[in-house]
């Protein structure tokens, strides 16, 4: 069993990859589209011309996607870096929908020349952004609010069980729960650790701000042997130990395509014991 996840140190959580964004940035701005484009809110087939509407909208579609490119990278590393509220969460996305309006309007300004100034059109492009957005931030706002709810259920029922592993970063917050078994081994690279483990029949690796030290703890004791200076490797899962012509020792996973990891004198005969 292996659980990948943030306990909150604020109410909101969203996937720790980039990729979790791309719905959003994706998916309102094609919304926007058709939501325009069939409903036409506020007229604004109208109030670009009937002849012209299809590019300006397009265009206006492009703008959306521009901004919350951006917004959604700021809000990607602020996540992984600190974490938010809900509350601050909210403030992000109206703020993030008033960006959208000022360049919305900007557009709109450059392209109509009626005699309105550009905060006439950013009125109307305040109105129209709002109202229209709402309906596709409140849906997936709460389909985020229900998954932030499972995995916190989840997070609690896996801190209840003893029998995972628990890593957690230099603040102190969980960021990866395993099962003994399923870890192979775990490297050392400057300020962070990466740990492979086996997951749904593939390895995987998670990446961990945290230092070696953090795993000289007896929970980690039935699991994890150092086995050199930058790396602690699970026994069960080595087959056999083994030098090579320049006297270096490595121990052999019994995982398909896991490169060999290395073993220093220092720590070999304890290793050799426990195979």
């Amino acid at each position: 069993m292996i659980q990948n996840f943030k306990l909150p140190n604020a109410d909101f959580k969203m996937g720790s990859k980039y990729s979790s964004q791309l719905p959003y940035i994706l998916g309102i701005p094609l919304f926007f589209l058709v939501f325009s484009i069939f409903y036409t809110p506020l007229d604004i087939q109208d109030y670009f011309g009937q002849a012209d509407f299809p590019f300006h909208i397009t265009m206006l579609t492009c703008i959306i996607t521009g901004v919350l490119g951006i917004s959604r990278t700021m809000l990607h590393f602020v996540l992984k870096a600190s974490g938010m509220g809900w509350a601050h969460y909210i403030c992000w996305c109206l703020m993030e929908v008033l960006g959208m309006t000022f360049f919305m309007a900007l557009y709109t300004a450059l392209i109509k020349h009626e005699g309105q100034n550009y905060f006439q059109h950013l009125a109307y492009c305040l109105r129209y952004s709002y109202l229209e957005l709402i309906f596709i931030y409140v849906p997936m706002s709460l389909v985020r609010a229900i998954r932030n709810k499972n995995e916190l259920l989840e997070a609690k029922r896996l801190q209840e069980d003893g029998s995972l592993l628990r890593f957690h970063d230099e603040h102190q917050r969980l960021k990866l729960t395993i099962a003994p078994s399923s870890l192979l081994y775990v490297r050392s690279e400057s300020n962070y650790l990466k740990i492979y483990y086996m997951e749904a029949d593939k390895v995987r690796e998670f990446t961990l701000r945290a230092s070696m030290k953090s795993l000289d703890i007896p929970a980690f004791a039935k699991a994890l042997v150092r086995c050199q200076r930058s790396y602690f490797v699970n026994p069960e899962h080595v087959t056999v130990l083994r030098k090579d012509r320049d006297g270096f020792m490595f121990a052999e996973m019994n995982i398909p395509n896991v490169p060999p990891v290395p073993v220093s004198k220092q720590y070999f005969d304890h290793l050799s014991e426990l195979l």
